[in-house]
């Protein structure tokens, strides 16, 4: 049996190793050990993971996916969300999240135990509950920001045409605009901010401010 960490921060500007220590405190308080950490920064609403991958590639039945909330595994849309269930359950791995109590129970359990649950079927259903009702706040919570700053550039752009900004910003500058909608492009097919900067030639602030135009960067890390 296998407890493997998934540590998930959205930029190279966030520290996706921040809850390593407090990860490996929680399993050992519950009798048990971190055997591997998978450490990514990219997007939680990409289905799509190097590292996530590799983490079920490398997984028997029975093993658990240790994550701080169910936000570091997925801010998935519904498909891709099911998408990424389906692989899981397939593989027999288990989710344990330390912000969500109802799923620690798989930390203490034997192996048996884990590669079936019938032994305790409501315990299994209501621990899944859990993760989905945490999972739809996640992708809330990722959508009310991707709307409010597709709000907050709309109204740039209005008060660039009405000239009520001393100097112009999204709608009076399209060079600009051109360059934040390929960084964009470049971020949802995976590169890295390192790879953008050598593509394009920008600079990383002005890669953040894009993504955060965008909705694309996460508040938490």
């Amino acid at each position: 049996m296998a407890i493997r960490g998934y540590l998930r921060a959205s930029t190279v500007d966030q520290d996706a190793e921040r809850a390593k220590d407090s990860l490996t405190k929680f399993a050992t308080e519950h009798g048990a050990r971190v055997t591997t950490f998978y450490v990514e920064n990219i997007s939680g609403a990409t289905l799509e993971r190097s590292e996530l991958d590799r983490l079920i590639d490398e997984s028997r039945a029975g093993d658990v996916l240790l994550v701080e909330g169910i936000d570091r595994l997925t801010r998935l849309s519904q498909d891709d969300w099911k998408t990424l269930k389906h692989r899981l359950a397939s593989a027999g791995i288990l989710i344990c999240a330390k912000f969500v109590p109802m799923t620690h129970d798989v930390l203490q359990a034997t192996q048996a135990q884990r590669s079936d649950w019938s032994h305790d079927a409501v315990k299994a259903a209501l621990r899944d509950l859990m993760i989905e009702l945490a999972a739809a706040k996640a992708r809330e919570d990722y959508e009310v920001r991707r709307e409010r700053a597709e709000q907050g550039i709309a109204k740039r752009k209005a008060k660039d045409a009405a000239g009520e900004t001393d100097r112009p910003g999204y709608g009076g500058r399209r060079a600009d605009a051109d360059v934040h909608r390929r960084i964009v492009d470049l971020r949802r097919r995976g590169m890295s901010y390192s790879e953008i900067v050598d593509t394009l030639g920008t600079t990383r602030p002005t890669i953040a401010r894009a993504l955060r135009a965008a909705g694309m960067l996460e508040e938490t890390a």
